[in-house]
């Protein structure tokens, strides 16, 4: 029966790829996190453009309705 080893460079290898690994997890997040807010926020912008649009149609056709009479 063969014996395993670990070598000292193999673990520190190993150990360097599971940090940089958190590393970039972690950048991601924050860039994911900044793209999910900004989107986010053009949804509500969106929505608000919408009801005003829909506020001032609504006054020029009631002007119009008016100045038919």
């Amino acid at each position: 029966m063969k014996k395993f080893e670990l070598h000292l460079d193999a673990m520190i290898v190993i150990a360097l790829l599971f940090v940089l690994s958190l590393g970039v997890n972690v950048v991601l997040y924050r860039l994911y996190s900044a793209e999910a807010k900004a989107n986010v926020k053009f949804q509500i912008q969106s929505q608000v453009d919408q009801l005003n649009l829909a506020s001032m149609q609504a006054y020029i056709d009631k002007m119009q309705a008016s100045g038919d009479k």
